[in-house]
């Protein structure tokens, strides 16, 4: 194949896709270089996808994609926004995300910011038909709160954006925290504990909330260990130090233990194996899940699990689908039920506590 079909195929295929939504088309020079072709050749490439309609001039002179092209048109063009770095649920809202998209025959790029500051995302919010934003746990800047409430087509997943007029999607509700304290109270705990190292947002801020409002209407003794860890930092290797640390101190006394998250009861778990102690025997550990992976855990830890976001990422679908119309129904989309797991991880309060 001579260069000229090339990269015309290639920078084709890259239009249609929407590989330059976010940063624009390149100049010849660097088109020329990136294929290895000369100058006149990548010009007469982009002269012909001008032919094409694929292309058009902006009065500054710039080549840009002509959004109101036919082909580009008749495909949504969306935008995966999430912090970058690994998340096991990052990951579960991605591969959620991409089923949809090719669902509705939707384009779907995976766009990654490292700080609320980031000019990505405001460029994200601008160019896309629609945007999945999944938060990051530091705090929003007021100008970018402000520049997030203006967006046309946003959804929030795992965040509750409401405040800011934008749809939210919450698999697992703060509320969620009163399912596990009624499970422990009818096995018998009266002590129970609670412990979080996940960075602090606004889901896990209510997440304690509820967890102490239920202690107060069952009249539950219990200490809330609420130690974050610093944003992009793991959660589990801060609650194993920190469990460790507690159980030396004899700050640890109840037969129970309720964490916000996975990643905080797999670290607790294995500081209190290695104290001696019978997890599911001489103290009960349970989390609010999500992954659907603490049942593979050894022991298997009692969790919360949540549903298939599917049906809930149509309806976003079938908003950015509809162009202009304002979102119809409430801005927050939650379960009202969650699937609980009973693992090895709880069992009755022993008649002598170890702990």
């Amino acid at each position: 194949m001579a260069k000229y079909e090339q990269l015309a195929g290639v920078l084709e295929r890259r239009i249609r896709r929407g590989d330059y939504t976010l940063n624009g088309l390149p100049t010849e020079l660097e088109l020329a270089e990136e294929v290895g072709v000369s100058r006149m050749t990548a010009r007469r490439v982009l002269l012909e996808l001008m032919d094409k309609g694929l292309l058009l001039r902006k009065p500054h002179g710039r080549l840009a994609i002509n959004r109101e092209h036919a082909q580009l048109t008749a495909r949504l063009q969306l935008a995966f926004l999430a912090p970058a770095y690994s998340s096991p649920d990052f990951e579960a809202w991605r591969f959620a995300v991409e089923r949809t998209a090719a669902k509705f025959k939707a384009m779907l790029r995976m766009v990654d910011f490292v700080h609320w500051d980031d000019p990505v995302i405001s460029q994200t919010l601008s160019e896309f038909d629609g945007v999945f934003v999944v938060p990051s746990s530091e705090a929003i800047p007021e100008p970018v709160m402000e520049r997030l409430a203006r967006a046309r087509h946003l959804v929030a997943l795992d965040g509750d954006f409401t405040a800011l007029g934008v749809p939210s999607v919450q698999l697992l509700p703060p509320t969620c925290m009163h399912r596990l304290g009624d499970f422990l109270y009818e096995l018998g705990h009266r002590r129970i504990d609670c412990l979080n190292t996940q960075p602090r947002d606004a889901v896990i801020v209510q997440r304690l909330e509820q967890w102490q409002f239920w202690q107060k209407m069952h009249k539950v003794e219990g200490e809330v260990f609420d130690a974050r860890a610093e944003p992009y930092t793991h959660a589990t290797p801060r609650a194993y130090r920190l469990m460790k640390q507690m159980l030396k101190a004899g700050e640890f006394r109840a037969t129970a233990l309720v964490c916000p998250t996975d990643a905080a009861a797999e670290g607790a778990m294995r500081a209190l194996h290695e104290h001696g102690l019978v997890i599911g025997k001489d103290v009960s550990v349970c989390s609010t899940g999500g992954s659907g992976l603490a049942r593979y855990q050894i022991p298997s830890c009692t969790s919360l699990e949540s549903i298939a976001p599917d049906m809930y990422l149509d309806v976003c679908m079938e908003w950015f689908c509809k162009g202009s119309e304002s979102w119809i129904g409430p801005l927050l989309i939650q379960p009202t039920h969650l699937p609980l797991f009973v693992g090895e991880s709880t069992g009755s309060p022993p008649a002598i506590s170890r702990v």
